[in-house]
């Protein structure tokens, strides 16, 4: 009996710990989403009602009018961010109060994943974003497109050699993680896969696992990376399995002692990280030109310094490859997957991508298409920009406090956003407001052609995020996912499978936007 009273006693101190933050925001007179035991706001998303971006940004639709309301990660309060000229205030403006992501990974926790510029903070990231911005400027893209152009040609080639004259019926997300671990895999580590036909390749199990986002797996990454960072080093869990880590690690050394060896240059990921090594990464004086990779390009805020202050270890090398390969994968493949689902569903604007594709190729003649070709595709860019609008890859974005932050509510109520606590910017859900996209279900390229585009509001166009810490990898995504729509319909046109959900399902237990069932097409060959 006395076992039993202590077993309660203890279970009811431990209940009343999860729930003592809960009357935080009642206090200070915000309106904020009703917190669970234990797990806060989260808890929809964690036993799969709610994806991690429509829990996240719930406080959205249910409190308009209002300039931030309240969130509840776990027992910890942070602020969701509902007005665009204040998430611009605090993501640009007063940078210097929001330096970190909340995802900041311990070295000491995960040293694979610790060391990836998306996980890293303070100084780490400062000097990370400065060395390696110069790797994602136009001229290297346009360095690397050679790499991508000629793979992807030749893999749509050969799916048109799989068709056999008939309709070929693949799910896309599989397709293009396939292309994209190759395409990455070469531009990332330097090696030759063909992932759609040769599925067993070491490069591809571990890439599948390394960017999975659904699942168990991305539920578990969604979690570990939320919580703070003194629970993450009580208990210790690594959130990169090390069998993975150790793989690129082991292939990163075995590419850089063959090149230093032999003096190979190949240009990817790797020689731009040795050149970074080396302090000899730089701009390149074409880059004011072809930096301007269409209307989703990000600014970069920061400016190369004149002395490199990390020092690349191999490790440090292999762990930033792997976290491009991540977003090489998982961002491009989401977008070129929902662009496919949308003009496979909107006949009119498959119709008139594929005049541009036809007529670039018809103006290249025999040659192969060029960087500077793509960036001129005007409505590809359009397509591509809406397809971000309607279905931004991650739907909600994060900051991390460094610095105490007064906020001023609608109502006039002031808070102070205190150091270590989170806001989260709806990225999803201010893109699809009706009083900044009028009519935000419809898929309507034409929202961001030369005429109408002045018309927008772009401080509410935010798929790469905003800031400083916006995606250092957004030329590559953007590069990649055009290169794709090119040769694919070159090569096919594109039409909806039975198997897919229209209106589209998104899945409620992947971290990343993902369709619930699929994104099933019919590949019609062209015969070209």
């Amino acid at each position: 009996m006395i076992l039993l009273l202590l077993v309660v006693a203890v279970g009811y101190l431990i209940y009343r710990w999860s729930v003592a933050t809960f009357d935080y925001f009642e206090k200070l007179n915000v309106p904020f989403l009703k917190p669970y035991p234990f797990f806060g706001a989260l808890w929809p998303s964690l036993k799969g009602e709610k994806s991690p971006t429509d829990a996240t940004a719930e406080g959205y639709r249910l409190f308009p009018g209002n300039r931030f309301s309240g969130f509840f990660s776990f027992r910890e309060p942070g602020y969701l961010i509902h007005d665009p000229e204040l998430i611009k205030q605090i993501a640009i403006r007063d940078f210097d109060h929001f330096t970190d992501h909340a995802n900041n990974v311990p070295l000491e926790v995960d040293p694979f994943l610790g060391r990836g510029l998306f996980f890293t903070g303070g100084q780490r990231w400062k000097h990370g974003r400065t060395a390696l911005s110069p790797a994602f400027t136009g001229s290297k893209m346009r360095n690397m497109f050679q790499l991508l152009s000629s793979y992807t040609d030749g893999a749509m080639k050969r799916l048109v050699k799989d068709a056999a004259g008939g309709k070929l019926e693949r799910e896309m997300k599989d397709l293009f993680q396939r292309l994209g671990n190759d395409v990455m895999t070469s531009i990332s580590l330097g090696f030759d896969t063909d992932s759609v036909h040769d599925p067993d390749n070491e490069f591809f199990q571990y890439g599948k696992r390394l960017s999975r986002t659904s699942g168990l797996q991305g539920l578990r990454f969604f979690v570990l990376t939320l919580l703070p960072e003194n629970i993450l080093k009580v208990i210790g869990i690594r959130i990169i399995p090390s069998d993975i880590a150790n793989f690129y690690n082991e292939v990163v050394i075995k590419v850089i002692k063959e090149r230093l060896e032999k003096n190979i240059v190949r240009p990817d990921f790797i020689h731009l990280m040795l050149q970074a090594r080396k302090n000899e990464l730089k701009a390149d004086k074409t880059d004011e030109f072809l930096n301007d990779a269409g209307f989703s390009t990000v600014k970069e805020h920061l400016q190369s310094s004149a002395k490199n202050q990390i020092e690349w270890s191999d490790y440090d090398i292999a762990a930033t490859s792997a976290s491009f390969f991540f977003g090489g994968i998982e961002s491009t493949t989401t977008l070129v997957c929902f662009a496919l689902y949308e003009i496979a569903l909107n006949h009119d604007v498959q119709q008139k991508l594929r005049a541009e594709v036809d007529a670039t190729k018809l103006s290249l003649g025999d040659a192969k298409l060029t960087y500077e070709s793509m960036q001129q595709m005007k409505y590809m860019d359009m397509v591509i920009t809406e397809t971000l609008r309607k279905w931004p890859p991650f739907g909600v974005t994060n900051r991390r406090c460094t610095k105490a932050y007064s906020l001023e509510n609608a109502n006039g109520t002031k808070v102070t956003v205190h150091k270590g606590q989170v806001i989260f910017i709806p990225i999803y859900e201010i893109q699809r407001d009706a009083q900044y996209y009028p009519n935000p279900e419809r898929f309507d390229p034409e929202r961001f052609s030369d005429q109408n585009r002045g018309n927008l509001n772009q401080d509410t166009y935010l798929p790469f995020g905003i800031g400083p810490r916006n995606c250092i990898g957004s030329r590559l995504t953007l590069m990649q996912a055009k290169c794709y729509l090119f040769y694919m319909l070159t090569c096919f046109e594109i039409q909806l499978s039975t198997k897919t959900d229209v209106p589209m399902q998104l899945d409620a237990r992947s971290s990343a936007l993902n369709a619930k069932n699929g994104f099933w097409m019919q590949l019609i060959p062209r015969g070209v």
